[in-house]
């Protein structure tokens, strides 16, 4: 197998991987593509928080997911964009998913970034711990390219409230990836 193979062996393992995560959604394509494609119903809505900037958003419910293996005591599942990044196409899937206890929220966040870890050129993880070391919460950001901050998958845990256990997954990418890296790479260049 050639080097460049193997390269875009990964990619499509891994694109298929964090498909399997979203629900098998196709995540190279509009929001509103992703929507229509999806078995979900999703409810949209938008704000704006600066002036000639909409914050867009898509959001549903779920209590199983077919990836997760703990016990899911609720879960939301939203993709968002802003009309400032839609020129590039940016934007981002994101699932806040709630367990039933902190065993089971700890045994989900490391199976899923073990599970990802490989695919990842970049990665970058932050605590947050008590005055005894214990870890109340952590945070795993892995990136696609090292060079590009995009795609890129996070993985967070917070365990704060003792009566909520959530694990938040973001996956932020670009239906116009292409068109993205020529502004990266010429904004390199300038600097």
């Amino acid at each position: 197998m050639t080097f460049q193979f193997q390269i875009f062996a990964q990619e499509t393992e891994m694109e298929k991987k964090i498909s399997e995560l979203f629900f098998g959604l196709n995540l190279n394509q509009k929001p509103s593509e992703i929507v229509k494609e999806s078995d979900f119903e999703f409810e949209y809505g938008w704000t704006s928080a600066i002036v000639d900037v909409k914050n867009h958003s898509y959001a549903t419910e779920f209590n199983n997911h077919p990836t997760i293996n703990g016990e899911i005591k609720e879960g939301i599942f939203r993709i968002n964009y802003d009309s400032h990044q839609e020129k590039y196409g940016i934007f981002s899937l994101t699932m806040v998913i709630r367990f039933t206890n902190e065993y089971t929220q700890i045994d989900e966040y490391e199976r899923l970034t073990h599970e990802f870890e490989k695919y990842s050129s970049k990665t970058l993880i932050e605590s947050t711990q008590t005055e005894d070391y214990e870890t109340k919460s952590q945070v795993t950001v892995y990136q696609k390219n090292k060079d590009f901050e995009i795609p890129k998958l996070d993985f967070y845990f917070d365990q704060s409230d003792k009566n909520d256990f959530p694990l938040v997954v973001t996956f932020t990418t670009s239906w116009k990836m292409d068109e993205l890296k020529k502004l990266i790479e010429k904004q390199k260049k300038t600097e």
